[in-house]
């Protein structure tokens, strides 16, 4: 008798276990089956054991805003994935005759999650936490069952086992108002239970035909995927008014004692994709995918005819170009990963991201092979490898990565840990192994707001910065300046980086920032992302096309402090501009007048990130000097004021000394000189207006009145007079003195408990500041101790502290100023 071939051994035994189910069968109970599914029947009824994968992904999100400052926002995202073992379980023979099967089985599943929650309103009452879990635990009751006449096809994911599940931890804080004002901080520390997400496949008509779909040509590898809402997630975390979205995959396939077929990639745990800035329809990189049928046992025998080898990519990211910025408004919906044919020829279909290999080669064992090369368009690509063997007995075997510890697992490109956006050597290399792709919660000690706008994976995606690929910093807020300055904007951009604590990329080329959008993550289609993030760009103008005499940052919104959103942009004279107030000395020092330039630079670009000026209300004045000789005058003394007919302004020096009678030595030589050039002329215009007008007319009796009323008021009040900006108290000037965000080009301020009453400060004692103030308290010359009195006194309420108020982060709502 000869020898059945492998072939015909499968066969054999597929029929002679369906075979004794049937018969087994009583012919009163026995539901009648088409000739078709009949035919299925036998295949699925040979199956024992499946083996089982899956990978999920949830996230969810949410954004509202409202009046009084309200701001609520609260962020999910979790995977899983795991493996599980089903049995077949045992019937009388009737269930198998009617298409009615049923495998249940155990795994495990390993997962992590993490979330944050925000709401706060104007007061700064409300709460913020965070949230996270992360492990493995044990599944059972997992099920897969069949029923061929009903074409209906169900997966249960089961649930874990008891004292299995790992633990979620919250942290954070709650701030509440008091009965008696003021406010309380408690702290938010707390554990509970949470589950490991697993797979969900969804219900409805709709779904149950898709699982049919998928079984209703018979045992082999089978894929099930899933995406869409899920209903009930506020049980594990609230994430108030957001859909909340599941992305499942569970792959079956046959379980066959002694073949497998392995998977290998060189230096697969080291390779992460790359696209090319140079020529972004080139691919950056390639990796060799090489799938072998073994025997389980690794011990030399006959294998069973192949009819191919099959490599397709699942999940395969669809970026816009090759990185966030570049090119900029890229458009395209092609593959960031894509199959070529390597080494083994086959049949390559691009469109759907499948090859076939007909005719596999063998290697020196014998042992049937195949490879596929792929190619990397983008420096965040990622992709699944499903490899499966199709032998000519028509069973399929799923090809595998084997990990550490013998455990297998899909093939991910690149080498990630579940489901997930970023290479696992990445995450190692950043020490980020248990952040969350969207994560966004950079933190700089002393700033009241977390994060840069970009998740973890666009910082891991990267940028396009003079030519060059550049990642993100996880631990920095990343921020972009388009310097169309020049190197006279340099150094201002680098003051600006250092008082700020960002991470500030300033090298950009024209075309890698827009300088209309400037957004800088626009490249985007389903990667994990948080908001619009944009840059700032600064440029040299002329008075002319600045409409100011220094620099200006203009706001598409009034009233709320600066974001890059709504920056404009940053606008500056140039260094050298005559008109420049940076180019005049004020009160200034000589050895401060150097840093005028950069300091305003730096300065404008804060605007920018939400740091507002210490305070408002400064005011120009111009005061004249009204001599003891002016018609106007009624006290008999000089003094200074608004307008020849407004009362007297005191104006003392720092000493204590009144300006106007210090000055009156310089009012006898002004008038002297008038009186030499203009006083014999006014006398003879005097004569004649008196005859003219009359005698006593206005006022004016003698012609001598007349001229001194001229030489007075024409000559004296309009050329002799204070010209210069006040600081007020809480005003633009007010706080700490060495604080880049405070005026230093007042001339005078307002004495205290005085009306009508300045100081004019001492020139060359206003500091220009080049630092970044903690506090509002005045310092220096705004010192209490200061005399004659604090100049300016503290910032106002609510500013001052300005290293606080820095905010790159777009997600985060500006808050309301005075403006």
């Amino acid at each position: 008798m000869p020898v059945p071939k492998p072939k015909e051994l499968w066969v054999l035994r597929t029929l002679v276990a369906a075979g004794a189910m049937l018969a087994a069968l009583p012919a009163s109970g026995a539901a009648a089956l088409t000739p078709a599914e009949a035919e299925l029947a036998k295949k699925f009824a040979a199956v024992m054991q499946w083996q089982g994968i899956y990978d999920v992904a949830v996230n969810g999100a949410a954004s509202r805003s409202g009046a009084n400052g309200f701001h609520l926002e609260s962020r999910y995202e979790a995977t899983g994935h795991g493996a599980f073992t089903l049995e077949r379980v045992a019937d009388d023979g009737e269930d198998a005759a009617r298409g009615v099967f049923t495998w249940r089985g155990k795994g495990e599943a390993r997962g992590g999650g993490v979330g944050t929650f925000s709401d706060w309103d104007q007061r700064g009452l409300g709460e913020e936490w965070s949230q996270e879990f992360g492990g493995a635990a044990e599944q059972e009751r997992i099920e897969f069952s069949l029923s061929l006449n009903r074409k209906f096809a169900t997966l249960y994911p089961g649930v874990p086992r008891r004292g299995t599940a790992p633990t979620m931890r919250r942290t954070g804080r709650m701030v509440s108002a008091q009965s008696g004002g003021g406010s309380q901080v408690s702290p938010i520390a707390t554990t509970f239970p949470a589950p490991i997400d697993v797979w969900y496949l969804g219900s409805g008509e709709r779904d149950d035909a898709r699982r049919w779909q998928v079984v209703s040509n018979g045992p082999g590898v089978l894929a099930f995927t899933y995406e869409g809402p899920v209903a009930g997630r506020s049980q594990r975390f609230e994430v108030s008014g957001a859909g909340v979205v599941q992305r499942s995959r569970v792959i079956l396939f046959p379980v066959y004692e002694e073949l497998e077929v392995e998977v290998t990639i060189a230096d697969y745990a080291k390779w992460r994709p790359l696209g090319s800035i140079a020529d972004p329809k080139k691919p950056g990189n390639t990796l060799v995918a090489r799938a072998i049928l073994k025997n389980k046992s690794g011990k030399p025998k006959a294998f069973p005819a192949v009819k191919a080898f099959r490599f397709q990519l699942l999940d395969t990211s669809r970026e816009p170009g090759v990185c966030l910025n570049w090119p900029l408004n890229a458009k395209d919906d092609d593959y960031d990963l894509r199959l070529a044919v390597a080494s083994t020829a086959g049949d390559l279909s691009a469109r759907d991201q499948k090859l076939t290999v007909t005719v596999p080669p063998v290697d020196a064992e014998q042992r049937p092979f195949a490879e596929a090369t792929v190619e990397s368009y983008d420096f965040g690509a990622r992709a699944s490898l499903l490899v499966v063997c199709e032998l000519e007995d028509g069973r399929e075997i799923i090809g595998l990565m084997k990990e550490e510890g013998g455990k297998q697992d899909l093939v991910r490109l690149p080498k990630m840990q579940g489901p997930d956006w970023i290479a696992e050597v990445w995450r190692k290399e950043k020490k980020v192994e248990k952040v969350a792709a969207s994560h966004d919660d950079e933190k700089v000690e002393g700033q009241k707001h977390n994060g840069d706008g970009y998740t973890l994976y666009e910082e891991y995606r990267g940028w396009a910065v003079n030519g060059k690929h550049t990642e993100g910093d996880p631990e920095k807020k990343d921020f972009f300046v388009l310097n169309l300055i020049g190197a006279d904007g340099q150094k201002g951009i680098n003051l600006f980086e250092a008082l700020s604590k960002l991470r500030v990329h300033s090298k950009l080329k024209r075309s890698e920032m827009s300088q209309t959008a400037r957004l800088m993550n626009g490249n985007h289609r389903d990667a994990p992302r948080r908001v619009d993030q944009h840059g700032v760009w600064v440029k040299t103008f002329t008075r002319a096309g600045l409409g100011d005499n220094g620099a200006d940052t203009p706001m598409t919104k009034a009233g709320v402090a600066g974001r890059p959103s709504i920056t404009k942009g940053v606008g500056i004279l140039a260094r050298g501009d005559a008109e420049s107030i940076f180019n005049q000395p004020f009160n200034l020092p000589a050895r401060d007048t150097i840093f005028a330039y950069d300091r305003a630079i730096a300065h404008e670009l804060l605007h920018s990130v939400g740091v507002e000026h210490h305070g408002s209300g400064d005011y120009r004045q111009i005061l004249g000097y009204v001599s003891p000789r002016n018609p106007f005058n009624k006290v008999g003394r000089p003094y200074y004021a608004s307008s020849p007919d407004k009362p007297p302004t005191v104006v003392l020096d720092e000493a204590g000394h009144d300006l106007a009678a210090k000055d009156y030595a310089d009012y006898v030589k002004m008038r002297a000189f008038a009186d030499a050039v203009l006083q014999e002329r006014l006398l003879g215009e005097g004569r004649q207006w008196i005859t003219r007008n009359g005698v006593g007319y206005n006022g004016i009796n003698s012609a001598q009145q007349y001229a001194d009323t001229h030489i007075e008021l024409l000559i004296i009040y309009c050329f002799m007079h204070l010209n210069g900006n006040v600081g007020v108290e809480h005003g633009e000037h007010a706080g700490d003195q060495d604080c880049v965000m405070r005026y230093y080009f007042a001339k005078f301020y307002e004495a205290t408990g005085r009306k009508d009453t300045l100081y004019a400060a001492t020139p060359g004692t206003e500091r220009i500041g080049i630092d970044i103030c903690h506090a509002g308290t005045g310092t220096g010359i705004n010192a209490a101790g200061h005399k004659p009195q604090s100049r300016y006194g503290n910032a106002a309420a609510g500013e001052g502290d300005c290293f606080s108020q820095i905010c790159p982060n777009d997600a985060i709502p500006p808050r309301k100023v005075k403006k």
